[in-house]
């Protein structure tokens, strides 16, 4: 946890600043990129149990923190979503199929993979008694593998897998293409997973944003490349997972490009608390006659609209700094949070960024307000000055840390 945040959620004790008038102001207007409720919405009775545990840690006093920031430094005006990139796939197989032999398709030497059984099965594989068949011609997989590893192996590697996972990699010799995967002792049902660490084909799956609000749509996009050129993906489909256990289906449709966009609209029966939700994308693309599998996936946040800064906003300038007062309309009782980059202009005439704010306080339900204070020795220590401009202006709820508004541009501060 930012160490910042770590101050504003535990310290306690209000900061004293000295009686001066007040100018009203009004928030920009929301750009495309912004995340801004337009009405407070109803919370989910498993939401109100949760958040009463987590309101009942929150300290109730007000803190206030600014810092100055290095002007010379660009910083990104919305956060970049994170992108998922994958030379990997997942299949789920039953014992008459593993028994038989489950065909798969690789684009490079070198595969990695691996079989963990599933649901309590307790059907342990051993690398000798598996079958690799390609090219007409059958292997053991102890033979046919250049390194092999038990479940001792791969969890002493960090990795958490179920007892009785076998993971092999195919040799180099072998080349790329179809082959057979056959177990004829399988008992129950297996996960097969296969990495190709030295594939060119990477599928990439990112969201529109990191963050949504319940009722609010968000994007998903998958697209795959070939050694950095754009590869036209066969099909896509996918599911969404959220906390709670829930599922559903994610329907993809195909871009001109050969790209797959999926969206998605979160409702609040499945936002109870802070943990990230799920997009899973599963795709494939034609190599000839041969279909080649990619799947990714990739997390996000849900928020539910408790609280939004209304259109009481009051700026005042002295000599102990600059304090901006913001008008909050909140459904339930909580310890909300408030942070923004204030950009000043520089000699050159242009803004940059001066100095970073974050206030915290407890707000019952109903209109509150929290204050935003950017001190002189941060204003001073950037060397930059009016007119002032607030950019990257979040609302935080501390019950769950969900993000609740955010502005790329907030409010214009004449002096």
């Amino acid at each position: 946890m930012n160490k910042y945040l770590c101050i504003l959620t535990l310290c306690a004790g209000s900061v004293s600043v000295s009686a001066v008038a007040a100018s009203s102001s009004i928030l920009f207007a929301p750009s495309a990129n912004d995340q801004v409720p337009q009405a407070l919405g109803k919370i989910s009775s498993a939401a109100l149990q949760a958040r009463a545990t987590a309101t009942s840690a929150l300290d109730h006093q007000p803190a206030q923190i600014s810092w100055a920031l290095e002007s010379s430094k660009a910083l990104d005006a919305a956060p970049t979503p994170f992108v998922q990139q994958s030379r990997e796939f997942w299949t789920d197989v039953s014992e008459t199929e593993l028994r038989g032999g489950i065909k798969l398709t690789t684009s490079s030497a070198g595969a990695l993979i691996r079989l963990s059984p599933q649901g309590g099965n307790a059907g342990a594989l051993d690398a000798a008694g598996i079958l690799i068949r390609r090219n007409g011609s059958t292997q053991s997989a102890s033979v046919a593998s250049s390194t092999v590893a038990d479940t001792r192996a791969l969890r002493s590697a960090g990795m958490e897998v179920t007892d009785g996972s076998l993971a092999f990699r195919l040799a180099p010799s072998g080349g790329s293409g179809e082959l057979e995967i056959a177990a004829p002792n399988a008992q129950g049902r297996y996960l097969v997973h296969v990495f190709e660490p030295d594939s060119t084909l990477v599928l990439s799956l990112s969201a529109d944003r990191d963050t949504v609000l319940v009722g609010n749509k968000v994007t998903f996009h998958a697209a795959l490349k070939d050694g950095g050129n754009a590869r036209a993906l066969a099909l896509a489909s996918g599911i969404v997972t959220a906390p709670d256990g829930y599922s559903t289906d994610l329907h993809f449709s195909k871009n001109v490009d050969g790209s797959f966009n999926a969206t998605f609209t979160p409702d609040a029966a499945h936002t109870i608390g802070p943990q990230l939700w799920e997009a899973h994308a599963f795709t494939a693309t034609r190599m000839g006659k041969l279909s080649l599998l990619r799947d990714a996936k990739t997390a996000f946040a849900v928020s539910a609209p408790t609280a939004r800064f209304n259109s009481t906003t009051q700026v005042s300038h002295d000599a102990s700094g600059l304090r901006i007062s913001f008008g909050i309309d909140a459904t339930s009782a909580s310890r909300y949070q408030v942070s923004a980059v204030l950009y000043g202009h520089g000699s050159d005439g242009v803004l940059h960024p001066a100095a970073l704010g974050q206030s915290a306080a407890w707000l019952n339900a109903g209109s509150g307000k929290v204050e935003l204070g950017f001190d002189a020795a941060a204003l001073a220590g950037s060397g930059l000055s009016a007119p002032f401009e607030l950019r990257d202006l979040r609302l935080v709820d501390q019950a769950n840390m969900a993000v609740i508004e955010r502005r790329e541009r907030a409010l214009a501060i004449a002096d």
